[in-house]
C-alpha cells in the first residue's frame, strides 16, 4: 500500500512541477522577446467578454482560491486535483469582469 501511495506522490508531483515550470518559463520568454525589464507577474491581454485590455495574471498561480481547490482535490482523491491543474493551468483571469480563460494576448507593434 505504501508503494502505491509513493508512486502517486512521485508521478503527481512531477506533473505539477512540470506544469508550474512551463507556466513560469513561458511568461519569462515573452518579456525577454519584448525587451522590457518589467515584472513578469502578468501579461498584456484583451478580454473577449468585457473588452478590458491590460495586464492579467494567471489564475492558478496568483490567486488563493484555486490553490485551495487543488489541495482539496489532492486530499479527496488525488485525481481531482490533477484534473483541476490540467484544466486551469495557463488560464488568465480578467480583473475587470472576472472571466477565466476568455482572453487573448495583444500584439504590440513597435
Amino acid at each position: 500500500m505504501e508503494i502505491v501511495i509513493m508512486l502517486f506522490v512521485l508521478v503527481g508531483g512531477s506533473i505539477v512541477f512540470s506544469v508550474l515550470k512551463k507556466n513560469k518559463s513561458s511568461g519569462s520568454s515573452l518579456a525577454a522577446d519584448n525587451g522590457d525589464d518589467s515584472d513578469n507577474s502578468g501579461c498584456v491581454r484583451k478580454c473577449l467578454t468585457c473588452g478590458y485590455e491590460g495586464e492579467m495574471k494567471t489564475w492558478l498561480s496568483h490567486y488563493i482560491i484555486p490553490k485551495c481547490i487543488v489541495i482539496a482535490g489532492f486530499l479527496l482523491g488525488y485525481i481531482p486535483g490533477l484534473i483541476f491543474i490540467a484544466v486551469y493551468s495557463g488560464k488568465y483571469k480578467c480583473p475587470g469582469c472576472g472571466a477565466i480563460g476568455k482572453n487573448k494576448q495583444t500584439i504590440d507593434t513597435i
